[in-house]
């Protein structure tokens, strides 16, 4: 059903756009929130939770909640300082993490191309570059 409404829109995408990547990523055993987490900590290498939040812009409880399934299938390791209390588990991406992120990207790789298949036949140019550009550009419009 159609809707003008910009939000709207972009929610029902977005749940579309997690179905494609789900899908794609279902032969590896991920679902694309696990994915792009442990992406987010290769780029991060030793991270707080709250840097891996702020990485992947979501809520703290969330980024628990999705490391606990990463930790408890060994693909993520936490650690806590001594000198520091359990607010300040530092996380970081295992071996297997590493091995089940390089199996999955070639799975990742083809979801990243039926979606920009997809938008290509909206844009000029290449459909990456333009579509990367206006996500990044929502996000950083100003609330007032």
């Amino acid at each position: 059903m159609f809707t003008d409404c910009y939000c709207t829109q972009f929610r029902r995408s977005a749940n579309q756009l997690t179905s494609i990547y789900d899908e794609a990523l279902r032969p590896v055993g991920l679902k694309i929130t696990q994915f792009s987490l442990l992406r987010a900590l290769e780029r991060l290498g030793v991270a707080t939770y709250n840097e891996i939040a702020a990485e992947a812009a979501l809520d703290k409880t969330t980024i628990s909640r999705n490391l606990k399934v990463l930790i408890n299938a060994g693909w993520v390791s936490v650690s806590v300082s001594p000198e520091e209390d359990a607010r300040y588990r530092s996380a970081r991406l295992s071996k297997e993490g590493v091995k089940q992120l390089r199996s999955a990207e070639p799975y990742w790789q083809i979801a990243q191309r039926r979606v920009e298949d997809d938008v290509q036949r909206f844009l000029k140019g290449p459909a990456n570059k333009q579509l990367l550009e206006a996500l990044e550009s929502l996000q950083q419009v100003p609330l007032r």
